[in-house]
C-alpha cells in the first residue's frame, strides 16, 4: 500500500512538473534592444518592445509589438533551461549579412527561454551577441 501511494506520488509531482511547462507556453513581457536585430526579415531598432507568446506545449506564437503596432509574429519555442535566469535579455547571432538575428529571449526568475525559430541556427545557453533588460 505504502508502494502504491509513492508511486501516485511521484505520477502527480510529474504531471505538475509538466503542467509547468506548457504553462509556459502563454505569456507577456518586456524586451529591451540595445542594438538593432532581425526578426524574419524584419529590422527591430535599439528600443523597448512587449512581447506575448500563445500556444500549447513547447511550439509558441511570439508576437513583438511595439506601441499598438504589432512589428513582428514568429514561431518560437519554450525551452526548460537548467536554472532560473538572472536577467532579462536576449540573444542574437550575426547572419550570413552581417546583421544581428534575434535568436532567444529570456526573462529573470524564470526556468525558461524563448527560442526564435526560423533565424540563424538558435544555440543553447544565450550564445553570440546578447542584451540585459536592466
Amino acid at each position: 500500500m505504502k508502494g502504491s501511494r509513492n508511486l501516485v506520488t511521484l505520477a502527480g509531482a510529474s504531471l505538475l512538473l509538466a503542467a509547468s511547462v506548457f504553462a509556459a507556453g502563454t505569456g507577456k513581457g518586456t524586451l529591451r534592444l540595445y542594438e538593432s536585430v532581425e526578426v524574419q526579415g524584419k529590422q527591430l531598432p535599439a528600443g523597448e518592445y512587449k512581447v506575448e507568446w500563445n500556444g500549447e506545449g513547447p511550439k509558441v506564437e511570439l508576437s513583438i509589438t511595439s506601441g499598438k503596432q504589432t512589428v513582428a509574429s514568429v514561431p518560437a519555442q519554450v525551452v526548460t533551461v537548467g536554472e532560473k535566469n538572472r536577467t532579462d535579455g536576449y540573444a542574437a547571432k550575426k547572419s550570413d549579412d552581417g546583421k544581428n538575428a534575434l535568436t532567444e529571449i529570456f526573462f529573470h526568475g524564470k526556468d525558461f527561454e524563448l527560442r526564435v525559430e526560423g533565424q540563424v541556427s538558435a544555440e543553447p545557453s544565450h550564445s553570440g551577441t546578447s542584451g540585459s533588460n536592466q
